[in-house]
């Protein structure tokens, strides 16, 4: 091979391995198993960073945050006094914070307790008799106009599979007064067989106006089903006729809406678990964060519209770390960096209790998923013949 033909082939050579260099990024990023992620601390439990037995409260789940009159409320489900759902049962509980870091972990300054007593409050009742209503069991809370509104699931049955329960049906309650009191809205009632039980309100850190619509993701009974999509007006909240739901696409690509719950078409496909979406404003793309109750993960989902489309789902955590995982609830206050670290409530059944995770979500930054373009794996090819051939 002749000087010139050699100094060719290094050059080829040279483009070949920066195009790829340029690329790896995206290999990273498709082939990385979880996101970047971190535990930060127990939420509740005797080991919490607050020993939240004070309250009787040994054991929980969820951790669904809402902001109300300044302070944030972590509305949890069955809620027990003692270790291994032992001792006081209570469907569900409140506890108070003003922690605005959750680097170290989250205090819980407060409960909602009993009068009289330092007992957590069960705040939504429920009768506690299988096959008929087994519990009341938070699933979105919203602060409007004074008000906290807490969407919760009246389940009859816990079945034998993870993941799987049967439901009466979904409804609302109200306090007027700060949590100390709610109020079961007999006249709301979204039937245990809809698609509409597990609501979710889209949350949003920047300022909007009244006029706007609230919106909600919702799933079925259980966590394998596909997540839908409605909207109301916040002065409506308690008027069930004035829920629209979102029925697709037009042919010229105008979303329709429909009163009829039951023309409702998914925005993300199943399996979905305790979904929680928030506006990621580093991201600058809504964020779903949810359960897959067949992989055994949280993941996470990205979209420029609350419509869709939805990116395929990341993997934040999964069971292999930590067995019996589920839950991953945030708020957009809850962030680092203006959102590219996002801070989330994460439930472990076999300890009963939730914890303070992180997830480093940089690498989603404008949907990411950078890759070789066409033309790109053209000049390779080129390249590559060129080699051959010399």
């Amino acid at each position: 091979m002749s000087k010139k033909k050699a100094k060719s082939v290094i050059f080829c050579i040279v483009i070949l391995v920066a195009l790829v260099w340029i690329a790896y990024p995206s290999f990273m990023i498709n082939t990385e198993t979880n996101l970047p992620h971190e535990m930060h601390a127990q939420l509740t439990g005797q080991d919490a960073l607050s020993d939240t037995t004070a309250f009787d409260v040994g054991g929980t789940d969820l951790g669904i945050i809402v902001k109300h009159n300044a302070q944030y409320y972590y509305i949890f489900g069955d809620t027990f006094s003692g270790s291994n759902m032992a001792g006081n049962w209570r469907s569900n509980t409140i506890a108070l914070s003003d922690d605005t870091d959750p680097s170290n972990g989250i205090m819980l300054n407060n409960w909602i307790i009993t009068p009289g007593t330092s007992s957590a409050k069960e705040l939504i009742s429920s009768l506690k008799v299988d096959n008929v209503e087994m519990t009341c069991i938070p699933t979105t809370a919203i602060s409007y106009d004074g008000n906290m509104y807490i969407y919760y699931m009246s389940i009859k049955h816990w079945s034998t599979v993870g993941g799987m329960w049967e439901c009466n049906n979904a409804s609302i309650a109200i306090s007027t007064d700060d949590g100390q009191t709610f109020t079961k809205m007999s006249n709301i009632s979204w039937a245990g067989d809809s698609n509409f039980i597990l609501f979710s309100a889209v949350q949003n850190s920047q300022l909007t106006s009244d006029s706007d619509p609230l919106y909600l993701l919702s799933t079925p009974s259980g966590r394998f089903g596909a997540c839908y999509l409605c909207r109301v007006n916040k002065s409506q909240i308690l008027d069930q006729s004035a829920y629209e739901y979102y029925t697709g696409l037009s042919t010229a690509e105008n979303p329709m809406w429909n009163q009829d719950q039951n023309q409702a078409v998914g925005i993300l496909p199943s399996p979905v678990g305790e979904v929680s979406v928030m506006w990621n404003s580093y991201l600058q793309m809504w964020t779903a964060f949810y359960t897959d109750n067949v992989d055994f993960s949280i993941v996470v989902r990205t979209a420029d519209d609350i419509l869709g489309p939805w990116s395929e789902p990341y993997t934040i955590v999964d069971s292999t770390e930590y067995p019996s995982l589920y839950g991953s609830f945030v708020h957009p206050d809850l962030v680092e960096n203006n959102g590219s670290t996002v801070y989330f409530i994460m439930s472990i059944f076999s300890e009963y209790n939730t914890f303070v995770m992180s997830v480093d979500v940089t690498s989603l930054l404008n949907n990411t998923t950078l890759t070789i373009t066409g033309i790109q794996l053209k000049f390779i090819g080129v390249l590559v013949k060129h080699i051959l051939h010399y």
